[in-house]
């Protein structure tokens, strides 16, 4: 009997407005893409597995003129969260929102990169992104719609984590996901030196943390962070994409469970074999071994975590 579902993630194609350092995500004529009707289907085979949250990524979903289509459509066959995955730009325009909010878009996930727009916009590698996003966030709150923020560290901007957590917290984001930048299909570009080590990225999280922003001990996920990396004191950002029960739906048919994607982890190193947190990891990238190897990594003697302490559903 297939696995049930909690989430579908549809990502229809792979077009973008931002050209963002290490993303494949511009798109092109000859580049895979769903129809309406495409998506439709994934759309009803989502909710025949059980599937009653929808995750709209891309590439950038706000390009897609049959959107709101889309949004609508989901909503009739029973998706009962809508989560919209954007870098803003064209939220900046109030029509464009009020239009998604009425088809019933649920909430909206920010793309982020910096705390300056020198920072955002040098790593998006689109003048003008981080001012548009500032307005599609003005946007977005005035609709009365939560919004989290999708910040993905590099080793050039972590150091401006805190500040990213802070400000945009300031403007009306509850929530934050920390993505770890991977060097994963990257071609024959090099940008390793751009992968950030597991545990600066964790020393930055718990920062944010301790910052007094928030007072909800799970404000943060901190995604490709291995429990042992972290301080037991600070476990409610960690996050197993395994217990979200979520399926990506890409173009042509491809399809697969996120814990199974090569940039969520998934390598576990001979040292992590004895780790009682092992249930609850969802291992290291490849890429990161080759570049850093397994130093970072060890065995947890301790009993295994309680739910109290580990986010068995983590807040996304």
């Amino acid at each position: 009997m297939p696995r049930q579902l909690r989430w579908l993630e549809v990502s229809a194609d792979f077009h973008c407005n931002n050209r963002c350092l290490g993303c494949f995500s511009v798109g092109g004529e000859n580049e895979p893409a769903m129809s309406s009707a495409d998506i439709v289907t994934e759309l009803r085979r989502g909710r025949a597995r059980g599937a009653t949250a929808l995750w709209l990524g891309g590439g950038e979903p706000t390009l897609r003129r049959d959107l709101a289509a889309v949004v609508k459509k989901a909503r009739e066959l029973g998706y009962e969260r809508i989560k919209l995955q954007t870098n803003g730009m064209l939220l900046a325009y109030p029509e464009v929102t009020a239009r998604l909010v009425a088809a019933g878009v649920s909430e909206v996930n920010f793309a982020i990169k910096g705390a300056t727009a020198d920072t955002h916009d040098r790593l998006t590698r689109t003048p003008g992104c981080h001012e548009l996003m500032l307005k599609g966030m003005v946007n977005v709150a005035a609709s009365g719609l939560p919004m989290a923020g999708d910040i993905l560290v590099y080793r050039s901007n972590l150091h401006e984590l805190v500040d990213m957590v802070r400000d945009y917290f300031g403007r009306g984001v509850t929530h934050f996901n920390v993505w770890a930048f991977s060097a994963s299909d990257q071609g024959d570009r090099d940008l390793t030196a751009q992968i950030p080590r597991l545990t600066d990225v964790a020393r930055e999280v718990t920062r944010a943390m301790d910052a007094g922003i928030c007072s909800d001990a799970d404000f943060i996920t901190s995604l490709h962070t291995p429990p042992c990396v972290v301080p037991r004191s600070h476990w409610a950002c960690l996050f197993h994409g395994e217990a979200l029960d979520l399926w990506v739906a890409n173009p042509g048919g491809y399809g697969f469970f996120l814990e199974a994607s090569p940039i969520e982890g998934g390598h576990y190193p001979a040292n992590c074999a004895t780790c009682s947190a092992r249930s609850h990891c969802g291992g290291a990238r490849r890429d990161y071994l080759e570049v850093f190897g397994d130093d970072e990594l060890r065995a947890l003697a301790e009993c295994p975590p309680s739910p109290r302490e580990f986010p068995r559903e983590p807040r996304i």
